[in-house]
C-alpha cells in the first residue's frame, strides 16, 4: 500500500510571482539571461521533485514500451523533459510580449478550423497539456474574429489574466476560473458558442472536486482515467468539437510552432440510452489522438504526476503494486 496524491492535491511548484520574476529577467536582460537562469532553477525542481521526476520517468518508459522511443529513457532524458517545460514558460513570455506572431507559426489541418472561423461558428476545443496552448493568443491576435475562452481549474486565474493582458492587451483570450461544472457555467458557455466564440478546456486531467467521474481508456498501453466533464460539456453544447495542439518543432532559438487541429466530432448528439456509449467513443478518440502526438513530440507533454493512477473516491490512499 502506498499513498498516491491526485494531481490537484499536489502543491503547484510555480506561481504568478515566479512568472513575473521570469518576465522581469527576460525584459531587462533578454532571452539569453533568462535561459541562463532557467537551467539551475529547473535543475533544482528536478532534484527536489521526487514525485514529478518519477512521473516523468514512468511516462517516458511507457513511450518506450509502446515502441515510440527506440532507446530506453535515461535520467538525462527526464531532465530534458523538465527543461522543455521551462522553455515553454519562456515562450509564454514571448507570446505575452507579442514576439510570437503568425510568421512563427505553421498550420496543420487548418481546413478543420478555417471554415468555422469564416462562418463565425463557435466550437468546443478539448485541449491538453501537450505543447503550449498559450500560443493561441498569437492566433487570436492575427485573427481578430477569433475569441478564445479558456477554462482553468486553478486559483488566481483572474489575477493571471490581468497580468498577461497588462503586457499585451491586443488579444482575445479570456481565462475563466472554474470550480465546478454547473448549469450556470453551461448557459454562459452556450452563449459564447452562439456568438461564434471558442471554448477551450483540457481533457487530460481529472476533476478537482469529484472523484470517480471518469472514463478509462487505453493510453500508451495502459488504461488511464479521463474526466467525463469536458466530453459531457461537448454533448450539452451540441457544437463542433475539435482538438488543438501548439507544438514546437525546432530548437528554443527558432520558436517555430505547429498549430495542429483535429476534429473529434462535427457535433455530439445522444439520447439517454446512447449517452455512455457516445461518451466512451469520444474519450477513446481523444486518447488515441493525444497518444499520436505524444509519440511525435514526447518531451512536450507537461503532466508531471502519475497519469495512470486510478481516480478512486479516496484519492490519498490508492493501492498499487510496488
Amino acid at each position: 500500500m502506498m499513498t498516491v496524491n491526485h494531481w490537484s492535491s499536489m502543491r503547484e511548484r510555480g506561481s504568478l510571482f515566479g512568472l513575473k520574476t521570469l518576465f522581469m529577467f527576460y525584459k531587462y536582460g533578454g532571452r539569453y539571461l533568462a535561459i541562463a537562469i532557467l537551467y539551475p532553477v529547473i535543475f533544482y525542481f528536478f532534484i527536489s521533485g521526487k514525485a514529478s521526476r518519477h512521473a516523468s520517468q514512468k511516462y517516458l518508459n511507457k513511450l518506450h514500451q509502446s515502441g515510440y522511443l527506440l532507446k530506453k529513457p535515461t535520467l538525462w532524458m527526464s531532465f530534458k523533459h523538465f527543461l522543455t517545460m521551462g522553455f515553454a514558460a519562456l515562450d509564454k513570455v514571448d507570446v505575452w510580449l507579442g514576439n510570437i506572431t503568425m510568421s512563427s507559426i505553421q498550420h496543420v489541418n487548418y481546413s478543420v478550423f478555417e471554415p468555422l472561423l469564416k462562418a463565425s461558428q463557435g466550437a468546443l476545443i478539448i485541449g491538453s497539456h501537450l505543447g503550449n496552448l498559450e500560443i493561441c493568443r498569437a492566433l487570436s491576435k492575427d485573427n481578430s474574429s477569433a475569441c478564445f475562452n479558456v477554462l482553468v481549474f486553478t486559483e488566481h486565474a483572474q489575477k493571471f489574466n490581468d497580468f498577461i493582458n497588462s503586457l499585451n492587451g491586443d488579444v482575445k483570450v479570456n481565462l475563466i476560473e472554474v470550480t465546478e461544472m454547473g448549469p450556470d457555467l453551461a448557459i454562459m458557455l452556450q452563449d459564447k458558442i452562439d456568438q461564434g466564440e471558442y471554448v477551450v478546456i483540457a481533457g487530460d486531467r481529472t476533476s478537482t472536486t469529484v472523484a470517480g467521474r471518469v472514463i478509462y481508456s487505453d493510453f500508451l498501453g495502459e488504461q488511464a482515467p479521463f474526466s467525463q466533464g469536458p466530453f459531457i460539456l461537448a454533448g450539452l453544447l451540441q457544437c463542433p468539437v475539435l482538438m488543438m495542439f501548439c507544438l514546437k518543432t525546432h530548437s528554443p532559438k527558432t520558436q517555430t510552432y505547429n498549430i495542429i487541429f483535429e476534429e473529434l466530432s462535427p457535433a455530439i448528439l445522444w439520447t439517454r440510452k446512447t449517452r455512455q456509449i457516445e461518451l466512451t467513443k469520444l474519450v477513446k478518440a481523444y486518447a488515441k489522438t493525444l497518444e499520436k502526438y505524444c509519440a511525435q513530440y514526447p518531451l512536450q507533454w507537461f503532466n508531471f504526476f502519475d497519469f495512470w493512477q486510478r481516480d478512486d473516491i479516496n484519492r490519498n490512499t490508492i493501492s498499487r503494486d510496488s
